[in-house]
Order: structure tokens, then C-alpha cells, then sequence
């Protein structure tokens, strides 16, 4: 599902379930609520390779940096054959001086270490669980570096293999051997497993539905990774709108792994998940996976930095000494944990240094061939986001409306002062051409509705429309909307529209349909 990575977990409080099988409770495990940063390199390069050519293994100036964000934990990936050069046969001590070395580097500053064995099901080229590497193998290598590691208290988890594919259905006993094999010598650290089929939480439940695994601690988690371009690789080759992209396009690939773990009263965690630097609207998505995951109660991981990575636009290791834009939504989720439900992380000066994907030019002094376009669907797809203050309450549900597909918005306001809204997210749209927005919606009882539209610089422009509790296509022209410094602009890119019922403390709702730009 990636090519390499480091990953950088961000983790909530632990999910309430354990390990049993078929959902029996077994315990928590804290291990899953780590904070922290998979350095990537020591899964790089051509196999046996030369130690600092091919290949590294993190140093000081990676483990400080983990520390100087308020990190936790380094998931450290490994290549099987550089630590068992033979199957079934002692383990390199040269490499396993290597990884000892990272251990106590992590050890010094505070930090854990997940152990990450980054080989896709595989040892020189061949499935596990084939008659060229056997569960036997599998488990053999586990029991020896879980002995290796079992009194290390920098450890915190063992990560039985990255990303799984292509097994032909063998995984799940491959994975049950190895836990087995662990539990003989080591009762104290979490086993983190990963998924067959790439270990997508998108496809989770079509691929993963009866991977359930008893481990007699109880200390199992269950890891999936998301992406979010087209094909779920992280390889992002197309841009933001030719992904199919929107604000909340991981949240919606994050929920049929979340259902599962709950289903099964199990922990889950996502070990890779990670946006590009080209497209300020990556760090919306961002924010609303890492929000998604935390009021999930799912531990994660961000793929990816460390000292070799160069231009890659996924990293957040630091260039030219200046964090990457990617972090500044990171360490908000990854920084103080007490930090109120509904504060929101400042990104705008990360987003300001990303120069948004060239979009087709619009001769302005042209119309658009059609006279409308629809550019968010609410019929289709939830809000972007919402907003309120602490008293007011707010609930968002699809619905049909007499055969209309709907979005309805159930509020109350209460409080001083009061305030409830619905947001839609753009990024940088262009409105070159068209005259107005349009809205298909309703009241349950007739209402002010205010309406907000921000430019991409933030400058905000607002008019207020009265809205009737049968279906309208309410028409919102530019030039009503006015801000301080005039009427909404035509030639600047539209960031965001928000729509606020006017107040109502026994409560209400709208029920909203498609958002178009519009040649009234």
C-alpha cells in the first residue's frame, strides 16, 4: 500500500475492548494509546545490503526531534532477512547490535520502540506460510527476537509484519503461530497485527471480517492503514480533485474499520496514514481523519519521515531546519491531550506555504456553458464540518425527504452567547463566471439563515435569507454578500461556505440538498 515510510502515531485513550477471540474482552492495552513517529531506513534498500549505504537505522538527531514534539513512541521498521540471515537460524548479532542501539537512543530520551517487520507477508521473495517459508519459520524468528527484547522496558510493542498481500487466505495462521511462539517467552509487550489485502480500514471488513486471533496476555491490536488518493496507495499520482478528494474522504475510509473493532470489542489502531505537501486541501483531509480517529478512540501512526527522505512529499522530517506543513496539523493532535473537544488546530500559516494545484483557467469574461454547477452534493455526502458553542447541541444525519435524498441538521442553541453552523470546505474554488450560489433546502419551521463565504486569504463576506419549511432552491447572489472590504469577489477563490440557522432554543432542523454555483 506504500512504497517506504515512517510513521508518526497519534493516539487517543484505548479502545475499552482487548484481544480474545470473537470480541471476548482480554484487558486494555496502554501500548495503543502511544504518541510517536515511525523513522524510517532500516527497511530501505537491496537485501543483505551495506549497513549505511543501503540502509540506517535512526540516530540522535531523529529520536530529539521525536522528543522536542512531545512524542512518545518510534515504530522502527526492519527487514526479516538482515535479522535472520537463515530461516530457523540464529540471529545476526551485528544487526541486532544495530537495532539494540536505536532501543537505548529511545531509552535515553523517554521514548518507546514498536518493532516493525516491514516485509509484506514475505522472506526473500516467498509467501509465509508456503513450503519455502513455513508458519514454523515465521514463528520461529518472532520467538527468538521477542526473547531478545522481552525484559526491555524501552520496548513497547511488537509489529508481526507490515502490510500482508496477496497470501492466498494464508495470514491468519501465519499470525496465530507467531503470537503463540511469542507468548512462550514474552507476556509483557503488545502484539500489533496488520491486516491481509494491504491492511486498508477501507476494505477491512471485506478482507479482515474473520481475522480474530487469541492471545493468551491479552494484549492484541489490530492495525489497519488509509490513504486517501484514488487507489488508497499513498502514492498520491493524481491530484486533489482528480483523486476524487474532499474534506472528509478519510473519515468516510476510516469507519468500516471503527465498526469492526467495535463489533468485536477489540483495539485498532492505524499504523500509516499521510497527505502530500503540494495542495493546501490535504491538511483539511488530515484534520478530519486524526479528529475522526481521536473521538473513535483509534490509535494511529503518520507515514512518514526520517533522515533520508529528501523531497519526499509525504515527509515530515524537517528541511532546512523548519517543520513540514503536514506537522503543524500533526502536533495538534499529537501534542496536549487535554486540549477541549472542540478546539480546532492552526494550520494557517502551513497552508499559506503551500502553493494550491493548478486548476483550469476561467475566461471571466465569458458564462460558464451551463448556467449552473453543482459543487457540493449534501444529498450525497455529510457537512465538511460543523461548529457551535458548548452549550448548543447539533446532529447531523443522512435522510430522505419525500423521496429527496437529504442532509438534515437537527439543532438547538443554548447558552450566551448562542451559535450553531454547518460548514462546507473548498480549498480554492474558482467562481469565475457565475453570478450567485444556490442551495436546495427546507426548515422544519421557518428560519434566518445566515450565510458566510470566505476567500482563500480568510476575508470574510455574509447575508442574511429567510428560509420556509417547504423545499426552495434559495438563491445566495455575490453581491449581496458584503465583508469590510465590499462585496464578495469574484476573482478570489472560494475557501469555505457556512450556513447558520438563526436561534432557536427548542430546537430545530434544515434539510439541505445540492450547493451549486449558479447563473440566476
Amino acid at each position: 500500500m506504500k512504497f517506504l515510510r515512517w510513521l508518526l502515531v497519534l493516539t487517543p485513550v484505548m479502545l475499552p475492548g482487548g484481544a480474545g477471540v470473537g470480541g471476548e474482552p482480554a484487558g486494555g492495552t496502554p501500548e495503543a494509546a502511544l504518541v510517536g513517529v515511525n523513522l524510517a531506513g532500516g527497511e530501505f534498500g537491496k537485501v543483505p545490503g551495506v549497513y549505511d549505504r543501503d540502509y540506517a537505522y535512526p540516530g540522535p538527531r531523529q529520536f530529539d526531534y521525536c522528543q522536542a514534539k512531545g512524542l512518545t513512541v518510534v515504530r522502527l521498521p526492519l527487514r526479516w532477512e538482515r535479522v535472520q540471515p537463515n530461516l530457523m537460524g540464529p540471529l545476526d548479532e551485528a544487526e541486532l547490535r544495530r537495532l539494540d542501539a536505536a532501543v537505548k537512543l529511545a531509552a535515553e530520551r523517554d521514548l518507546k520502540i514498536l518493532l516493525d517487520v516491514h516485509n509484506y507477508a514475505r522472506y526473500d521473495g516467498q509467501v509465509i506460510g508456503t513450503p519455502e517459508v513455513p508458519n514454523e519459520a515465521f514463528a520461529d524468528f518472532w520467538q527468538r527476537l521477542a526473547a531478545h527484547y522481552s525484559d526491555e522496558a524501552a520496548v513497547c510493542g511488537l509489529g508481526l509484519m507490515n502490510e500482508p498481500h496477496d497470501t492466498g487466505g494464508r495470514w491468519t495462521a501465519a499470525a496465530q503461530a507467531a503470537i503463540d511462539a511469542i507468548r512462550k517467552v514474552n507476556r509483557r509487550h503488545a502484539i500489533f497485527v496488520c491486516g491481509d489485502g494491504w491492511s486498508g480500514a477501507h476494505s477491512w471488513k471485506k478482507i479482515n471480517a474473520n481475522l480474530l486471533l487469541n492471545d493468551p496476555a491479552g494484549k492484541l491490536v489490530y492495525e489497519a492503514h488509509q490513504y486517501f488518493d484514488r487507489d488508497h496507495s499513498g502514492t498520491y499520482k493524481q491530484t486533489y480533485d482528480d483523486s476524487g478528494a474532499h474534506p472528509r474522504i478519510g473519515v468516510e475510509r476510516l469507519r468500516p474499520f471503527a465498526e469492526w473493532l467495535k463489533e468485536h470489542n477489540v483495539q485498532g489502531f492505524i499504523g500509516e496514514f499521510g497527505v502530500p505537501d503540494d495542495d493546501p486541501r490535504w491538511l483539511e483531509v488530515l484534520d478530519h481523519f486524526l479528529a475522526a480517529m481521536k473521538a473513535e478512540e483509534i490509535g494511529g501512526t503518520y507515514w512518514a519521515a526520517g533522515g533520508w527522505w529528501g523531497k519526499y512529499p509525504l515527509s515530515v522530517e524537517p528541511r532546512d531546519g523548519r517543520d513540514r506543513p503536514q506537522m503543524e496539523v500533526l502536533g495538534y493532535y499529537a501534542g496536549d491531550r487535554q486540549k477541549p473537544a472542540d478546539a480546532k488546530p492552526s494550520y494557517a500559516d502551513a497552508a499559506a506555504r503551500i502553493k494550491t494545484a493548478p486548476q483550469r483557467p476561467v475566461d471571466s469574461k465569458k458564462l460558464p456553458s451551463d448556467s449552473e454547477r453543482t459543487v457540493y452534493d449534501l444529498g450525497q455526502r455529510a457537512e465538511s464540518y460543523d461548529y457551535r458553542n458548548d452549550a448548543s447541541e447539533y446532529r447531523s444525519e443522512a435522510v430522505e425527504d419525500n423521496g429527496r435524498p437529504a442532509r438534515k441538521i437537527a439543532y438547538r442553541h443554548q447558552g450566551e452567547i448562542a451559535y450553531v453552523g454547518a460548514g462546507l470546505y473548498f480549498g480554492g474554488l474558482d467562481c469565475q463566471g457565475y453570478t450567485a450560489f444556490k442551495i436546495s433546502l427546507r426548515a422544519e419551521k421557518p428560519c434566518k439563515l445566515e450565510v458566510k463565504a470566505y476567500h482563500s486569504d480568510k476575508a470574510a463576506y455574509r447575508a442574511v435569507f429567510s428560509v420556509g419549511d417547504r423545499w426552495q432552491e434559495l438563491v445566495i447572489p455575490f453581491d449581496q454578500l458584503r465583508g469590510s472590504d465590499g462585496h464578495f469577489d469574484v476573482t478570489r477563490r472560494l475557501l469555505k461556505v457556512e450556513l447558520q440557522p438563526s436561534r432557536d432554543t427548542r430546537g430545530s432542523s434544515l434539510l439541505l440538498g445540492e450547493f451549486k454555483l449558479a447563473v440566476p
